[in-house]
């Protein structure tokens, strides 16, 4: 049967490559975004008002949905309104749908390898928000598992993205390289590493994992502050 799947920040970034992604598989997308944007699958709503909060409400009121997929992120500098729209948002939205999937029916939520170590160019809140998330994955889990509903959260590190991708790409790239250098895997990430997850996480192989929190680090949290010396010294 084909599968929906309502992904919110679905338009850009890494929320768009999960998006081209599942279509190809053969999923009914829809996408719920700031932005407007003309297609009759797409709903643009502030997911941090109650207004667009109703909005979603009254859009999906007799649709149902296989999986729900939290690609946004919140761009500006002000505590409360992060807040708001990564985890109060979040919330809000899965019991918007708390009757709306279908049995073995899958959520997915971005957060961030900073909520398990610190990012040195994000502040306080975009740790803490993404630490939220990560514990709000936990309580979902236990709460909707007797309705057959999964919920998993992934902790992309920094990687390529549509948006930046010409930046990291360029030769002899500073920052590349240094990802590269001191991770295990020797490459940094890309967006559709993250899309290829989500794809598994929302399909049936994957009906008996939910609340786990998956780092996708291509094994960087692992390496200590003194290999990471050494390398620099050698």
């Amino acid at each position: 049967m084909k599968k929906t799947s309502l992904i919110i920040g679905g338009h850009k970034g890494i929320g768009l490559v999960i998006s081209n992604t599942l279509k190809k598989r053969g999923d009914n997308i829809f996408s719920i975004s700031r932005s407007k944007i003309n297609n009759k699958n797409s709903i643009s709503a502030d997911i941090s008002t109650p207004e667009g909060l109703e909005k979603i409400k009254r859009t999906f009121k007799n649709k149902k949905i296989n999986n729900l997929i939290f690609s946004h992120r919140y761009r500006g500098l002000n505590s409360h309104e992060e807040f708001q729209v990564m985890v109060e948002a979040t919330n809000n939205i899965i019991k918007i749908f708390d009757n709306n999937f279908f049995k073995n029916s899958s959520i997915v939520v971005l957060s961030s390898i900073a909520s398990s170590t610190i990012v040195h160019d994000q502040n306080a809140t975009y740790h803490y928000t993404r630490g939220a998330l990560d514990t709000l994955v936990k309580y979902y889990a236990c709460t909707l598992g007797k309705k057959k509903i999964r919920i998993n959260c992934i902790q992309p590190t920094k990687i390529f993205k549509p948006e930046n991708k010409s930046y990291f790409l360029k030769k002899n790239n500073v920052d590349r390289k240094l990802i590269e250098k001191i991770t295990p895997l020797g490459r940094m990430g890309d967006a559709q590493d993250i899309a290829d997850l989500v794809d598994f996480l929302t399909s049936d192989k994957s009906t008996f994992i939910t609340g786990t929190i998956i780092p996708v680090d291509g094994g960087l949290r692992l390496v200590s502050q003194e290999q990471i010396a050494k390398i620099f010294i050698k």
